[in-house]
Protein backbone atom coordinates (compact mmCIF):
# COMPACT_ATOMS: atom_id res chain seq x y z
CA UNK A 1 0.00 0.00 0.00
CA UNK A 2 0.88 3.48 -0.64
CA UNK A 3 2.68 5.51 2.04
CA UNK A 4 1.72 9.08 2.60
CA UNK A 5 4.74 10.62 0.80
CA UNK A 6 3.92 8.79 -2.37
CA UNK A 7 0.64 11.01 -2.70
CA UNK A 8 3.58 14.04 -3.89
CA UNK A 9 4.58 11.73 -6.04
CA UNK A 10 1.71 10.67 -7.63
CA UNK A 11 0.91 14.73 -8.17
CA UNK A 12 2.30 14.53 -11.90
CA UNK A 13 0.95 11.47 -12.74
CA UNK A 14 -2.81 12.59 -11.56
CA UNK A 15 -2.17 15.87 -13.32
CA UNK A 16 -1.23 13.43 -17.02
CA UNK A 17 -4.61 10.99 -16.22
CA UNK A 18 -6.93 14.44 -15.73
CA UNK A 19 -5.10 15.77 -19.16
CA UNK A 20 -6.15 12.12 -20.87
CA UNK A 21 -9.62 12.37 -19.28
CA UNK A 22 -10.67 16.24 -20.45
CA UNK A 23 -9.63 15.76 -23.88
CA UNK A 24 -11.74 12.49 -23.69
CA UNK A 25 -9.03 9.53 -23.75
CA UNK A 26 -8.92 6.97 -21.93
CA UNK A 27 -5.32 6.22 -20.22
CA UNK A 28 -3.18 3.15 -19.04
CA UNK A 29 -2.37 3.15 -15.13
CA UNK A 30 0.20 0.42 -15.14
CA UNK A 31 0.54 -2.15 -17.51
CA UNK A 32 -2.60 -3.61 -16.76
CA UNK A 33 -5.45 -1.43 -16.09
CA UNK A 34 -7.29 0.52 -18.56
CA UNK A 35 -9.07 3.64 -16.72
CA UNK A 36 -11.32 6.53 -18.39
CA UNK A 37 -14.85 7.84 -18.40
CA UNK A 38 -16.10 5.70 -21.16
CA UNK A 39 -16.90 2.20 -22.40
CA UNK A 40 -14.07 -0.36 -23.19
CA UNK A 41 -14.06 -3.19 -25.54
CA UNK A 42 -12.12 -6.17 -26.18
CA UNK A 43 -11.82 -8.02 -29.65
CA UNK A 44 -11.02 -11.74 -29.00
CA UNK A 45 -8.94 -11.98 -31.57
CA UNK A 46 -6.86 -9.01 -29.96
CA UNK A 47 -6.95 -9.53 -26.58
CA UNK A 48 -3.95 -7.38 -26.31
CA UNK A 49 -5.97 -4.31 -27.63
CA UNK A 50 -8.24 -2.35 -25.76
CA UNK A 51 -10.70 -0.44 -26.93
CA UNK A 52 -12.17 2.49 -25.95
CA UNK A 53 -15.85 4.04 -27.08
CA UNK A 54 -14.98 7.54 -26.98
CA UNK A 55 -19.39 8.64 -28.02
CA UNK A 56 -20.15 5.93 -25.02
CA UNK A 57 -19.73 7.87 -21.72
CA UNK A 58 -19.72 5.30 -18.76
CA UNK A 59 -22.39 6.87 -16.79
CA UNK A 60 -25.10 7.22 -19.69
CA UNK A 61 -24.34 3.24 -20.76
CA UNK A 62 -24.38 1.78 -17.47
CA UNK A 63 -26.36 3.71 -15.06
CA UNK A 64 -29.00 5.89 -17.17
CA UNK A 65 -27.28 9.03 -15.96
CA UNK A 66 -28.37 11.91 -17.89
CA UNK A 67 -25.62 13.93 -17.62
CA UNK A 68 -21.71 12.38 -18.99
CA UNK A 69 -18.21 12.67 -17.32
CA UNK A 70 -19.43 11.70 -14.24
CA UNK A 71 -17.87 8.37 -13.84
CA UNK A 72 -14.83 6.64 -13.67
CA UNK A 73 -14.78 3.19 -15.33
CA UNK A 74 -11.62 0.96 -14.36
CA UNK A 75 -10.62 -2.70 -16.29
CA UNK A 76 -8.22 -4.37 -14.73
CA UNK A 77 -6.83 -7.25 -16.98
CA UNK A 78 -5.14 -10.65 -15.83
CA UNK A 79 -5.18 -14.12 -16.69
CA UNK A 80 -8.41 -16.10 -16.89
CA UNK A 81 -9.48 -17.38 -13.66
CA UNK A 82 -11.65 -16.29 -10.90
CA UNK A 83 -11.14 -13.22 -8.54
CA UNK A 84 -13.28 -12.78 -5.07
CA UNK A 85 -15.12 -9.63 -5.68
CA UNK A 86 -15.75 -9.96 -2.09
CA UNK A 87 -11.99 -9.38 -1.34
CA UNK A 88 -11.93 -7.24 -4.03
CA UNK A 89 -14.63 -4.69 -2.79
CA UNK A 90 -13.17 -5.12 0.82
CA UNK A 91 -9.58 -4.06 -0.34
CA UNK A 92 -10.52 -1.06 -2.65
CA UNK A 93 -12.61 0.52 0.54
CA UNK A 94 -9.09 0.21 2.88
CA UNK A 95 -7.52 2.21 -0.37
CA UNK A 96 -10.28 4.51 -0.71
CA UNK A 97 -9.90 5.05 3.23
CA UNK A 98 -6.06 5.31 3.05
CA UNK A 99 -6.11 7.72 0.72
CA UNK A 100 -8.87 9.70 2.40
CA UNK A 101 -6.36 9.31 5.66
CA UNK A 102 -3.48 10.80 3.70
CA UNK A 103 -5.05 13.48 1.30
CA UNK A 104 -6.64 15.12 4.79
CA UNK A 105 -2.77 14.53 6.59
CA UNK A 106 -1.33 16.61 3.48
CA UNK A 107 -4.11 19.35 3.43
CA UNK A 108 -4.38 19.79 7.41
CA UNK A 109 -8.60 19.54 6.28
CA UNK A 110 -8.98 16.05 9.23
CA UNK A 111 -12.28 15.84 7.44
CA UNK A 112 -13.67 18.81 8.42
CA UNK A 113 -14.03 19.95 4.89
CA UNK A 114 -15.46 17.12 3.20
CA UNK A 115 -13.82 18.61 -0.43
CA UNK A 116 -12.11 16.27 -2.21
CA UNK A 117 -13.13 13.16 0.28
CA UNK A 118 -13.82 9.93 -2.08
CA UNK A 119 -16.88 7.71 -0.74
CA UNK A 120 -16.83 4.03 -1.39
CA UNK A 121 -20.70 3.98 -1.05
CA UNK A 122 -19.75 5.33 -5.06
CA UNK A 123 -18.33 2.50 -6.48
CA UNK A 124 -19.24 -0.76 -7.77
CA UNK A 125 -17.01 -3.82 -8.68
CA UNK A 126 -17.51 -7.20 -10.73
CA UNK A 127 -15.93 -10.24 -11.46
CA UNK A 128 -16.11 -13.54 -12.51
CA UNK A 129 -17.60 -14.27 -9.04
CA UNK A 130 -20.27 -11.77 -9.08
CA UNK A 131 -20.32 -8.08 -7.75
CA UNK A 132 -22.49 -4.77 -6.72
CA UNK A 133 -21.59 -1.78 -4.40
CA UNK A 134 -18.78 -2.12 -2.97
CA UNK A 135 -20.46 -1.72 0.93
CA UNK A 136 -23.79 -3.53 0.13
CA UNK A 137 -24.73 -6.87 0.00
CA UNK A 138 -22.38 -8.16 -3.18
CA UNK A 139 -24.82 -10.65 -3.88
CA UNK A 140 -25.93 -8.90 -7.22
CA UNK A 141 -23.85 -9.76 -10.94
CA UNK A 142 -24.23 -12.94 -10.81
CA UNK A 143 -25.91 -13.68 -14.05
CA UNK A 144 -24.16 -16.01 -16.02
CA UNK A 145 -23.22 -14.02 -18.95
CA UNK A 146 -21.96 -10.95 -16.55
CA UNK A 147 -19.73 -13.63 -15.17
CA UNK A 148 -18.18 -15.13 -17.81
CA UNK A 149 -17.66 -11.41 -19.48
CA UNK A 150 -15.70 -10.77 -16.50
CA UNK A 151 -13.38 -13.92 -16.45
CA UNK A 152 -10.45 -11.84 -17.72
CA UNK A 153 -10.72 -8.58 -16.27
CA UNK A 154 -11.91 -6.90 -12.60
CA UNK A 155 -14.28 -4.07 -13.37
CA UNK A 156 -14.90 -1.04 -11.56
CA UNK A 157 -16.98 1.88 -11.73
CA UNK A 158 -17.21 4.87 -9.48
CA UNK A 159 -17.03 8.48 -8.74
CA UNK A 160 -13.89 11.00 -7.75
CA UNK A 161 -13.43 14.49 -7.01
CA UNK A 162 -11.52 15.83 -10.04
CA UNK A 163 -8.85 16.96 -7.22
CA UNK A 164 -8.92 13.05 -6.12
CA UNK A 165 -7.92 11.55 -9.28
CA UNK A 166 -4.51 10.32 -7.38
CA UNK A 167 -7.44 7.86 -5.85
CA UNK A 168 -7.33 5.81 -8.63
CA UNK A 169 -3.60 4.41 -8.30
CA UNK A 170 -4.74 3.44 -4.99
CA UNK A 171 -7.05 1.39 -6.01
CA UNK A 172 -5.60 -0.37 -8.88
CA UNK A 173 -2.40 -1.18 -6.82
CA UNK A 174 -5.00 -2.76 -4.24
CA UNK A 175 -6.91 -4.80 -6.93
CA UNK A 176 -3.53 -5.81 -8.74
CA UNK A 177 -2.69 -7.28 -5.00
CA UNK A 178 -5.72 -9.33 -4.88
CA UNK A 179 -5.50 -10.52 -8.14
CA UNK A 180 -1.44 -12.04 -8.19
CA UNK A 181 -2.73 -13.30 -4.16
CA UNK A 182 -5.02 -15.18 -6.74
CA UNK A 183 -2.96 -17.25 -8.14
CA UNK A 184 -3.13 -15.25 -11.42
CA UNK A 185 -0.92 -13.08 -13.61
CA UNK A 186 -1.56 -9.86 -14.58
CA UNK A 187 -2.11 -9.29 -18.62
CA UNK A 188 -0.52 -6.48 -20.24
CA UNK A 189 -2.62 -4.31 -22.23
CA UNK A 190 -0.08 -3.20 -25.57
CA UNK A 191 -2.20 -0.70 -27.47
CA UNK A 192 -5.45 1.43 -26.36
CA UNK A 193 -7.68 2.08 -29.44
CA UNK A 194 -9.72 5.24 -29.37
CA UNK A 195 -13.04 5.06 -31.72
CA UNK A 196 -15.57 7.52 -32.30
CA UNK A 197 -18.42 5.78 -33.22
CA UNK A 198 -22.04 6.73 -31.87
CA UNK A 199 -24.56 4.84 -29.68
CA UNK A 200 -22.35 2.27 -28.02
CA UNK A 201 -20.55 1.72 -31.17
CA UNK A 202 -22.62 -1.13 -32.06
CA UNK A 203 -21.10 -3.12 -29.05
CA UNK A 204 -23.45 -6.18 -27.11
CA UNK A 205 -23.95 -4.88 -24.06
CA UNK A 206 -26.43 -7.16 -23.45
CA UNK A 207 -24.14 -10.03 -21.17
CA UNK A 208 -23.65 -6.74 -18.80
CA UNK A 209 -27.28 -6.42 -17.92
CA UNK A 210 -28.23 -7.18 -14.33
CA UNK A 211 -29.72 -6.19 -11.20
CA UNK A 212 -27.54 -4.16 -9.18
CA UNK A 213 -27.50 -2.10 -5.37
CA UNK A 214 -25.68 0.52 -7.10
CA UNK A 215 -25.72 4.19 -5.52
CA UNK A 216 -24.96 5.18 -8.87
CA UNK A 217 -27.88 4.20 -10.85
CA UNK A 218 -29.82 7.41 -11.91
CA UNK A 219 -33.10 7.73 -11.09
CA UNK A 220 -34.99 8.73 -13.79
CA UNK A 221 -38.83 8.55 -12.61
CA UNK A 222 -40.39 10.58 -15.21
CA UNK A 223 -38.89 7.99 -18.01
CA UNK A 224 -39.61 4.68 -15.66
CA UNK A 225 -42.80 2.69 -15.74
CA UNK A 226 -44.91 2.23 -12.83
CA UNK A 227 -43.00 -1.46 -12.49
CA UNK A 228 -39.71 -0.48 -12.88
CA UNK A 229 -40.73 2.54 -10.50
CA UNK A 230 -42.47 0.02 -7.78
CA UNK A 231 -39.68 -2.69 -7.82
CA UNK A 232 -37.02 0.18 -7.53
CA UNK A 233 -38.91 1.67 -4.74
CA UNK A 234 -39.12 -1.52 -3.05
CA UNK A 235 -35.36 -2.86 -3.44
CA UNK A 236 -34.19 0.61 -1.84
CA UNK A 237 -37.24 0.35 0.68
CA UNK A 238 -35.85 -3.19 1.73
CA UNK A 239 -32.10 -1.78 2.49
CA UNK A 240 -32.76 0.98 4.41
CA UNK A 241 -35.46 -1.21 6.65
CA UNK A 242 -32.14 -3.36 7.42
CA UNK A 243 -30.62 0.01 8.68
CA UNK A 244 -33.79 1.34 10.39
CA UNK A 245 -35.37 -1.42 11.60
CA UNK A 246 -38.43 -1.34 9.44
CA UNK A 247 -40.22 0.21 6.77
CA UNK A 248 -41.92 2.39 9.05
CA UNK A 249 -38.73 3.75 10.58
CA UNK A 250 -37.83 4.33 6.77
CA UNK A 251 -40.97 6.55 6.13
CA UNK A 252 -40.71 8.26 9.60
CA UNK A 253 -37.10 9.06 8.67
CA UNK A 254 -38.50 10.62 5.18
CA UNK A 255 -41.26 12.71 6.72
CA UNK A 256 -38.93 14.46 9.00
CA UNK A 257 -36.32 15.43 6.59
CA UNK A 258 -39.48 16.99 4.33
CA UNK A 259 -40.91 18.48 7.31
CA UNK A 260 -37.26 19.63 8.33
CA UNK A 261 -37.61 18.16 12.08
CA UNK A 262 -33.99 17.57 13.08
CA UNK A 263 -35.42 16.36 16.58
CA UNK A 264 -37.07 14.34 15.66
CA UNK A 265 -34.81 13.01 12.53
CA UNK A 266 -32.14 12.87 15.23
CA UNK A 267 -34.57 10.59 17.89
CA UNK A 268 -34.52 8.03 15.13
CA UNK A 269 -30.71 8.11 14.70
CA UNK A 270 -30.00 7.74 17.73
CA UNK A 271 -26.19 8.69 17.91
CA UNK A 272 -23.93 11.07 15.05
CA UNK A 273 -22.60 8.16 13.78
CA UNK A 274 -25.91 6.83 12.75
CA UNK A 275 -27.06 10.26 11.40
CA UNK A 276 -24.01 10.39 8.95
CA UNK A 277 -24.08 6.91 8.12
CA UNK A 278 -27.90 6.72 7.16
CA UNK A 279 -27.52 10.14 5.49
CA UNK A 280 -24.91 8.94 3.14
CA UNK A 281 -27.36 5.77 2.15
CA UNK A 282 -29.96 8.36 1.57
CA UNK A 283 -27.45 10.31 -0.71
CA UNK A 284 -26.35 7.77 -2.26
CA UNK A 285 -29.63 6.03 -3.03
CA UNK A 286 -31.02 9.93 -5.09
CA UNK A 287 -33.22 10.21 -1.86
CA UNK A 288 -31.99 13.15 -0.20
CA UNK A 289 -29.31 16.07 -1.35
CA UNK A 290 -27.45 17.77 1.47
CA UNK A 291 -27.82 21.67 1.29
CA UNK A 292 -24.86 22.20 3.47
CA UNK A 293 -25.60 20.09 6.63
CA UNK A 294 -28.88 20.15 5.67
CA UNK A 295 -30.63 16.99 4.24
CA UNK A 296 -33.53 17.97 1.45
CA UNK A 297 -35.40 15.32 -0.10
CA UNK A 298 -34.54 14.91 -3.99
CA UNK A 299 -38.31 14.43 -6.48
CA UNK A 300 -37.41 10.53 -6.18
CA UNK A 301 -37.11 10.56 -2.39
CA UNK A 302 -40.24 12.29 -2.37
CA UNK A 303 -42.15 9.82 -4.65
CA UNK A 304 -40.49 7.34 -2.48
CA UNK A 305 -42.08 8.58 0.42
CA UNK A 306 -45.75 9.13 -0.99
CA UNK A 307 -45.05 5.34 -1.91
CA UNK A 308 -44.58 4.29 1.62
CA UNK A 309 -47.59 6.12 2.98
CA UNK A 310 -49.56 4.65 0.65
CA UNK A 311 -48.22 1.13 0.15
CA UNK A 312 -46.69 0.69 3.70
CA UNK A 313 -48.38 -2.89 4.38
CA UNK A 314 -46.99 -4.14 1.32
CA UNK A 315 -43.63 -2.84 1.60
CA UNK A 316 -43.46 -4.73 5.22
CA UNK A 317 -44.67 -8.10 3.71
CA UNK A 318 -42.19 -7.86 0.54
CA UNK A 319 -39.11 -7.34 3.39
CA UNK A 320 -40.11 -9.89 5.44
CA UNK A 321 -40.46 -12.44 1.83
CA UNK A 322 -36.73 -11.21 1.71
CA UNK A 323 -35.89 -12.54 4.72
CA UNK A 324 -37.50 -15.85 3.89
CA UNK A 325 -35.78 -16.25 0.63
CA UNK A 326 -32.45 -15.19 1.63
CA UNK A 327 -30.78 -19.08 2.01
CA UNK A 328 -27.03 -20.40 1.20
CA UNK A 329 -27.25 -23.11 -1.04
CA UNK A 330 -27.27 -26.62 0.85
CA UNK A 331 -26.92 -30.19 -0.59
CA UNK A 332 -29.96 -31.20 0.32
CA UNK A 333 -32.36 -27.96 -0.89
CA UNK A 334 -34.74 -28.52 -3.90
CA UNK A 335 -34.98 -32.63 -2.96
CA UNK A 336 -38.28 -33.85 -2.31
CA UNK A 337 -39.24 -35.23 1.13
CA UNK A 338 -39.77 -38.51 -0.08
CA UNK A 339 -36.65 -38.74 -1.99
CA UNK A 340 -34.13 -38.19 1.33
CA UNK A 341 -32.45 -40.98 1.61
CA UNK A 342 -32.35 -42.74 4.59
CA UNK A 343 -29.20 -40.92 6.54
CA UNK A 344 -30.55 -37.57 5.38
CA UNK A 345 -31.34 -34.99 8.17
CA UNK A 346 -34.82 -33.23 7.69
CA UNK A 347 -38.50 -34.73 7.82
CA UNK A 348 -40.05 -36.51 5.28
CA UNK A 349 -40.99 -39.93 4.44
CA UNK A 350 -39.11 -43.14 3.30
CA UNK A 351 -39.75 -45.68 1.25
CA UNK A 352 -38.73 -48.99 2.43
CA UNK A 353 -39.13 -52.72 1.54
CA UNK A 354 -41.52 -54.63 2.94
CA UNK A 355 -39.60 -57.18 5.48
CA UNK A 356 -39.30 -56.68 8.93
CA UNK A 357 -41.15 -52.96 8.20
CA UNK A 358 -44.27 -51.64 9.34
CA UNK A 359 -46.27 -48.58 7.51
CA UNK A 360 -48.77 -47.73 5.57
CA UNK A 361 -48.37 -49.01 1.60
CA UNK A 362 -46.66 -47.04 -0.67
CA UNK A 363 -49.22 -47.79 -3.65
CA UNK A 364 -47.02 -45.84 -6.72
CA UNK A 365 -43.89 -47.14 -5.44
CA UNK A 366 -45.47 -50.69 -5.03
CA UNK A 367 -46.47 -50.59 -8.87
CA UNK A 368 -42.93 -49.20 -9.77
CA UNK A 369 -41.22 -52.37 -8.01
CA UNK A 370 -43.45 -54.35 -9.86
CA UNK A 371 -43.19 -53.11 -13.36
CA UNK A 372 -39.14 -52.93 -13.03
CA UNK A 373 -40.05 -56.97 -12.23
CA UNK A 374 -41.75 -57.42 -15.18
CA UNK A 375 -39.17 -55.29 -17.21
CA UNK A 376 -36.95 -57.61 -16.27
CA UNK A 377 -38.73 -60.69 -17.25
CA UNK A 378 -40.90 -60.02 -20.41
CA UNK A 379 -43.61 -62.25 -21.23
CA UNK A 380 -45.38 -62.42 -18.49
CA UNK A 381 -48.82 -60.56 -16.64
CA UNK A 382 -48.11 -57.70 -14.54
CA UNK A 383 -48.72 -59.18 -10.73
CA UNK A 384 -47.85 -57.57 -7.48
CA UNK A 385 -46.00 -59.60 -5.38
CA UNK A 386 -44.85 -59.87 -1.69
CA UNK A 387 -41.26 -58.89 -2.96
CA UNK A 388 -43.02 -56.08 -4.62
CA UNK A 389 -44.77 -53.98 -1.45
CA UNK A 390 -43.06 -50.22 -0.29
CA UNK A 391 -44.26 -49.51 2.79
CA UNK A 392 -44.20 -45.96 3.71
CA UNK A 393 -42.00 -44.76 7.04
CA UNK A 394 -43.17 -41.16 8.67
CA UNK A 395 -39.56 -39.68 10.24
CA UNK A 396 -39.58 -36.12 12.08
CA UNK A 397 -36.94 -34.20 13.65
CA UNK A 398 -36.99 -32.06 16.69
CA UNK A 399 -37.07 -28.34 15.78
CA UNK A 400 -34.19 -26.65 17.46
CA UNK A 401 -35.31 -23.55 19.75
CA UNK A 402 -32.12 -20.88 19.15
CA UNK A 403 -31.25 -18.28 21.82
CA UNK A 404 -29.32 -15.70 20.12
CA UNK A 405 -26.89 -14.05 22.79
CA UNK A 406 -25.83 -10.88 21.28
CA UNK A 407 -22.90 -8.86 22.38
CA UNK A 408 -24.26 -5.14 22.13
CA UNK A 409 -21.12 -2.85 23.39
CA UNK A 410 -20.02 0.18 21.69
CA UNK A 411 -18.36 -1.65 19.35
CA UNK A 412 -21.04 -3.31 17.54
CA UNK A 413 -22.95 -0.04 16.97
CA UNK A 414 -23.49 0.57 13.06
CA UNK A 415 -23.08 -2.32 10.39
CA UNK A 416 -22.56 -5.38 13.10
CA UNK A 417 -25.51 -4.68 15.13
CA UNK A 418 -27.69 -4.27 12.07
CA UNK A 419 -26.21 -7.69 10.57
CA UNK A 420 -27.23 -9.40 14.24
CA UNK A 421 -30.52 -8.16 13.89
CA UNK A 422 -30.98 -9.14 10.16
CA UNK A 423 -29.64 -12.52 11.25
CA UNK A 424 -32.62 -12.68 14.18
CA UNK A 425 -35.21 -11.72 11.66
CA UNK A 426 -34.09 -14.49 9.55
CA UNK A 427 -33.98 -16.81 11.40
CA UNK A 428 -37.48 -16.39 12.64
CA UNK A 429 -38.74 -16.04 9.16
CA UNK A 430 -37.15 -18.98 7.32
CA UNK A 431 -37.01 -21.48 9.93
CA UNK A 432 -39.47 -23.52 11.71
CA UNK A 433 -37.64 -22.78 15.22
CA UNK A 434 -38.35 -20.44 18.51
CA UNK A 435 -36.32 -17.72 18.80
CA UNK A 436 -35.40 -15.81 21.89
CA UNK A 437 -32.40 -12.99 22.09
CA UNK A 438 -30.52 -11.72 24.90
CA UNK A 439 -28.24 -8.92 25.21
CA UNK A 440 -24.82 -8.51 27.29
CA UNK A 441 -23.43 -4.99 27.54
CA UNK A 442 -22.03 -2.41 30.07
CA UNK A 443 -22.48 -3.96 33.38
CA UNK A 444 -25.72 -6.24 32.53
CA UNK A 445 -27.02 -8.61 30.62
CA UNK A 446 -30.93 -8.53 29.53
CA UNK A 447 -33.53 -10.97 27.86
CA UNK A 448 -34.29 -8.55 25.42
CA UNK A 449 -36.66 -11.53 23.70
CA UNK A 450 -38.33 -14.41 25.32
CA UNK A 451 -38.96 -17.28 22.77
CA UNK A 452 -41.38 -16.60 19.98
CA UNK A 453 -42.63 -17.08 16.80
CA UNK A 454 -44.14 -13.38 16.63
CA UNK A 455 -42.41 -11.76 13.80
CA UNK A 456 -44.49 -7.99 15.16
CA UNK A 457 -42.90 -8.57 18.68
CA UNK A 458 -39.68 -9.94 17.68
CA UNK A 459 -39.62 -6.44 15.42
CA UNK A 460 -40.48 -4.20 18.55
CA UNK A 461 -37.78 -5.39 20.48
CA UNK A 462 -34.90 -5.34 18.25
CA UNK A 463 -36.02 -1.90 17.44
CA UNK A 464 -34.83 -1.01 21.44
CA UNK A 465 -31.24 -2.32 21.20
CA UNK A 466 -28.51 0.04 21.12
CA UNK A 467 -25.35 -0.70 21.32
CA UNK A 468 -22.96 0.99 23.83
CA UNK A 469 -20.48 0.41 26.75
CA UNK A 470 -18.49 -2.78 27.52
CA UNK A 471 -18.39 -6.26 27.34
CA UNK A 472 -19.63 -8.68 30.23
CA UNK A 473 -19.62 -12.12 28.21
CA UNK A 474 -19.48 -14.07 31.43
CA UNK A 475 -22.91 -12.23 32.27
CA UNK A 476 -24.57 -12.40 29.34
CA UNK A 477 -23.82 -16.60 29.36
CA UNK A 478 -24.55 -17.00 32.61
CA UNK A 479 -27.95 -15.50 32.02
CA UNK A 480 -28.42 -17.36 29.03
CA UNK A 481 -27.93 -20.23 31.17
CA UNK A 482 -30.35 -19.13 33.39
CA UNK A 483 -33.01 -18.11 31.17
CA UNK A 484 -32.52 -21.59 28.93
CA UNK A 485 -32.97 -23.80 32.77
CA UNK A 486 -36.15 -21.40 33.46
CA UNK A 487 -37.89 -21.51 29.53
CA UNK A 488 -37.14 -25.67 29.37
CA UNK A 489 -36.82 -25.40 25.39
CA UNK A 490 -36.67 -28.07 23.56
CA UNK A 491 -32.92 -28.82 21.56
CA UNK A 492 -32.11 -25.29 22.66
CA UNK A 493 -29.04 -24.26 20.73
CA UNK A 494 -26.95 -20.97 22.27
CA UNK A 495 -25.68 -18.88 18.94
CA UNK A 496 -23.31 -16.02 20.39
CA UNK A 497 -22.31 -13.49 18.09
CA UNK A 498 -19.12 -10.74 19.42
CA UNK A 499 -16.95 -8.74 17.62
CA UNK A 500 -14.47 -8.83 20.65
CA UNK A 501 -13.22 -10.54 24.09
CA UNK A 502 -14.88 -10.02 27.32
CA UNK A 503 -13.55 -6.89 29.01
CA UNK A 504 -16.01 -6.44 32.16
CA UNK A 505 -15.66 -8.89 35.02
CA UNK A 506 -18.56 -9.52 37.47
CA UNK A 507 -17.26 -12.10 39.61
CA UNK A 508 -13.73 -12.10 40.05
CA UNK A 509 -11.32 -9.70 38.47
CA UNK A 510 -10.71 -11.37 35.05
CA UNK A 511 -13.48 -10.87 32.64
CA UNK A 512 -11.81 -13.65 30.51
CA UNK A 513 -12.02 -16.49 33.31
CA UNK A 514 -15.29 -15.24 34.14
CA UNK A 515 -16.73 -16.29 30.79
CA UNK A 516 -14.80 -19.27 30.54
CA UNK A 517 -16.42 -20.58 33.93
CA UNK A 518 -19.56 -19.28 33.00
CA UNK A 519 -18.93 -21.58 29.42
CA UNK A 520 -18.99 -24.79 31.55
CA UNK A 521 -22.25 -24.60 32.21
CA UNK A 522 -23.08 -24.93 29.20
CA UNK A 523 -21.65 -28.05 28.70
CA UNK A 524 -23.04 -29.55 31.82
CA UNK A 525 -26.45 -29.07 30.76
CA UNK A 526 -25.91 -30.62 27.32
CA UNK A 527 -27.12 -27.24 25.07
CA UNK A 528 -25.58 -26.62 22.01
CA UNK A 529 -23.31 -23.77 21.92
CA UNK A 530 -21.70 -22.36 18.54
CA UNK A 531 -19.76 -19.45 18.64
CA UNK A 532 -19.45 -16.60 15.80
CA UNK A 533 -16.64 -13.99 16.08
CA UNK A 534 -13.99 -12.63 14.33
CA UNK A 535 -10.28 -13.45 13.26
CA UNK A 536 -7.87 -11.25 15.67
CA UNK A 537 -9.78 -13.29 18.22
CA UNK A 538 -9.68 -17.09 17.05
CA UNK A 539 -7.42 -18.42 19.70
CA UNK A 540 -9.35 -17.27 22.87
CA UNK A 541 -13.06 -17.81 21.12
CA UNK A 542 -12.03 -21.41 20.17
CA UNK A 543 -10.99 -22.26 24.19
CA UNK A 544 -14.47 -20.60 24.86
CA UNK A 545 -16.22 -23.05 22.35
CA UNK A 546 -14.34 -25.75 23.58
CA UNK A 547 -15.01 -25.22 26.87
CA UNK A 548 -18.70 -25.27 26.41
CA UNK A 549 -18.30 -28.06 24.08
CA UNK A 550 -19.70 -26.37 21.35
CA UNK A 551 -18.01 -25.07 17.79
CA UNK A 552 -16.75 -21.62 16.54
CA UNK A 553 -16.67 -19.55 13.01
CA UNK A 554 -14.67 -16.98 12.69
CA UNK A 555 -15.36 -14.07 10.25
CA UNK A 556 -13.33 -11.59 8.21
CA UNK A 557 -16.31 -8.80 9.55
CA UNK A 558 -19.39 -9.62 10.91
CA UNK A 559 -21.63 -9.12 7.97
CA UNK A 560 -25.28 -9.91 7.08
CA UNK A 561 -24.29 -12.78 4.57
CA UNK A 562 -21.82 -14.37 6.59
CA UNK A 563 -23.99 -14.46 9.72
CA UNK A 564 -26.89 -16.19 7.97
CA UNK A 565 -24.58 -19.13 6.49
CA UNK A 566 -23.03 -19.45 9.16
CA UNK A 567 -25.99 -20.60 11.13
CA UNK A 568 -27.70 -22.37 8.68
CA UNK A 569 -24.38 -24.57 8.06
CA UNK A 570 -24.82 -24.91 12.01
CA UNK A 571 -28.38 -25.98 11.52
CA UNK A 572 -27.53 -28.07 8.79
CA UNK A 573 -25.15 -30.00 11.12
CA UNK A 574 -27.63 -30.57 14.08
CA UNK A 575 -30.26 -31.69 11.70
Amino acid sequence: MFEQHNLDQLAMPSSLLSTYIHRNLGARIGQSTVFSQKVHTVDPSQPEAVTILQHADAGKVFYRRIQGGQIYHFDIFHQCGPVDHRKIAKIVSKAIELFNFHQSMRSGIFFQNKTGIVKPDCFDVQTSTGGGRITGSLEYGKKLSLRRAHENHVHLAGMLPTESLACAFYIVQAVESIIMDSGLELRANETLQHVETHGGGGADLSPYSDQSDSFLQEKNIEQDSFAVKRQQFMQDATELAEEMDSAKDVYDTLSAIEQDDSKRFNSICTTPGETERICQSLSGMGIISMKGDKPVLTEYGRELKTFLSQRLPDVESYIRRMYRLFKPYDARFGRTKANLAPGDGGAGRRILCAENVHGEVSLPETIQAAACRLAANPGGVLRIGQEDIRRSSRRTTCNAEICVLIDASASMAGQRMSAAKYLVRHLLLSTPDRVSVILFQEDKATVQVPFTRDYVTLQQSLKEITAVGSTPLGLGIKTCVSYLEEARPKQPLILLVTDGVPTFADVTKDPVLDALNAAKKIKEKGYGFTCIGLRPHRDYLNKLAETAGGSVYMLEELEKQALVRTAWQQQCIRH
